[in-house]
């Protein structure tokens, strides 16, 4: 009976945002980073944190404060989606629901590992954010995260409550039948990219902590790898070229696919959750995780430097300066 309650609550709320939307005309408006030409509704990724609060109103206020880590972070970037905000506001309230979130989990290590992984986090949620740009790519790969922790909570470990998960991929798949299209009928907007990065790192983390002492927590990352490296490695080219890594762009690797190369984004955003899906099942099945993992990065690493080395020769990639 929950399932059909939640099913119902999160279409119901989601149609409803559209028209507030709408009425208020919360739209994103292209521009010269844009990757799509005409106004879309902005800001139905809230439907993720939506489906966050339902689920903890439901089951007595679950995950206190992940929950109160990803409200604010949710009302922060909802505003900065209507009228941009400071950047110290949007890094501040990350850090501070990262902390929140993750504080009881990471208090214990020592103080160099404790600022790695706030810096990482903090990170993770940046590069998720980029996703919304391409019509379907923040649905389907998500899709693809969410649905591994799904199965791994119920074939390998139990370590989080598998209701939670079903309710968060009910968002995914009502947000996705609205903007998997080639002309999307909305965008999530940094609330809902934003708060799938704190979901996803959450599950992440509980996964991580059902194996304590397995010498294997950092090959977890494999199940976000196609994005992080896409991300990372952007960063770093940006940076060894002596460009502002804080200033925005469109010089990702799948950007570069649907601006300059014209793959048409469903394409694209289909290739990356496929590739993600296919290195999930490699991680399941194989033995040696941390050299599976090495493996997968490597790889990554190469593709995306021939990529970007055969693009630039042929004179078809052209980066945002």
């Amino acid at each position: 009976m929950y399932y059909i309650i939640a099913t119902v609550a999160i279409i119901a709320i989601e149609l409803l945002y559209f028209v507030i939307a709408k009425h208020f005309q919360i739209v994103d408006r292209p521009n010269e980073r844009s990757s799509h030409h005409r106004a879309v509704l902005l800001g139905a990724g809230i439907i993720f944190y939506l489906s966050v609060l339902f689920y903890s109103l439901t089951h007595g206020l679950a995950f206190s404060n992940f929950l109160i880590g990803i409200t604010a972070l949710a009302a922060v970037s909802f505003v900065d989606d209507i009228r941009p905000l400071p950047s110290w506001l949007r890094l501040f309230t990350q850090l501070a629901a990262v902390l929140l979130t993750f504080w009881a989990d990471i208090s214990a290590i020592a103080p160099w590992q404790f600022v790695v992984l706030i810096v990482f986090f903090t990170g993770v949620l940046n590069v998720y954010n980029f996703m919304d740009g391409i019509n379907g790519m923040l649905a389907a790969y998500s899709l693809v995260v969410v649905g591994t922790f799904g199965y791994l909570d119920l074939f390998e470990s139990r370590f989080i409550d598998i209701e939670f998960i079903a309710t968060i991929m009910v968002a995914i798949l009502v947000f996705g039948f609205f903007n998997f299209r080639t002309k999307a009928r909305c965008f999530s907007g940094d609330v809902g990219s934003i708060s799938m990065g704190l979901i996803v790192l959450f599950l992440l983390v509980r996964y991580v902590n059902s194996f304590p002492g397995s010498g294997q927590n950092v090959s977890r990352i494999c199940f976000v790898i196609v994005f992080l490296a896409d991300g990372f490695l952007t960063i770093a080219k940006r940076f060894l070229a002596g460009r502002n890594i804080f200033a925005a762009h469109r010089e990702h690797a799948y950007e570069t696919m649907v601006n300059d190369l014209q793959v048409p984004h469903l394409y694209v955003s289909a290739g990356y959750a496929a590739a993600q899906l296919v290195i999930n099942i490699g991680y399941i099945l194989v033995a040696d995780k941390n050299f599976y993992t090495i493996v997968v990065a490597l790889l990554l690493v190469l593709a995306y430097g021939l990529f970007f080395f055969f693009g630039n020769r042929s004179g078809k990639i052209h980066p945002i300066q």
